[in-house]
């Protein structure tokens, strides 16, 4: 297994465990603040064999919506804030005002360690993005709230567009832009 892979892989459990557990954690926090009434059935057919159902679709439309929030802002926040660092470590190594303005601020230390890498925001990202497209795809089925759906949609444009960005910086470092490289 190449040494990519192996990080690739290393990284990419964080997010899965998140995208899991934030799901189920929004149907518990959900049912028990709201004393929802639900039951399990067992079918045999099908991917899922344990089903869980509640007396009503409005409930169960909430239960989805609420949980499919807080998965994406669960996922949403890490990737953000890779995004935002690398851009504006990226950002202090070509402009000093950056440096001034960060001093100012007094995040010198959280920017300067380099502990976020593409392949991370490009993990990260894209788990935020099937994140978003499960929940675009619930909202279109009539399972999902609207307003979700275009959080999801509005989260995943930010994603792509922070993440081509990233990339773009990075690129940058390799092979610059300016003719006075040349």
């Amino acid at each position: 297994m190449s040494k990519l892979l192996r990080r690739a892989l290393k990284i990419s459990v964080w997010p899965a465990i998140l995208m899991i557990a934030a799901k189920l954690l929004g149907i518990v926090i959900v049912s028990v603040v709201y004393d929802l009434q639900f039951f399990l059935e067992n079918n045999i057919e099908g991917i899922y064999s344990v089903q869980l159902y509640y007396t009503d679709s409005a409930t169960t439309l909430f239960v989805n919506s609420a949980s499919n929030l807080l998965m994406l802002i669960i996922l949403g926040v890490p990737t953000l804030y890779f995004i935002i660092k690398t851009s504006i470590y990226q950002s202090s190594l070509e402009n000093p005002r950056t440096v001034v303005k960060i001093t100012r601020l007094n995040i010198l230390n959280w920017i300067t360690k380099k502990d976020t890498t593409f392949l991370q925001i490009f993990i990260w990202s894209s788990f935020l993005t099937i994140s978003s497209a499960i929940v675009i795809i619930h909202t279109l089925q009539g399972s999902s709230y609207q307003w979700t759906g275009i959080f999801a949609g509005v989260l995943a444009l930010l994603t792509i567009w922070g993440t081509i960005r990233t990339f773009e910086l990075e690129t940058d470092n390799i092979y610059p832009r300016d003719n006075r490289y040349y």
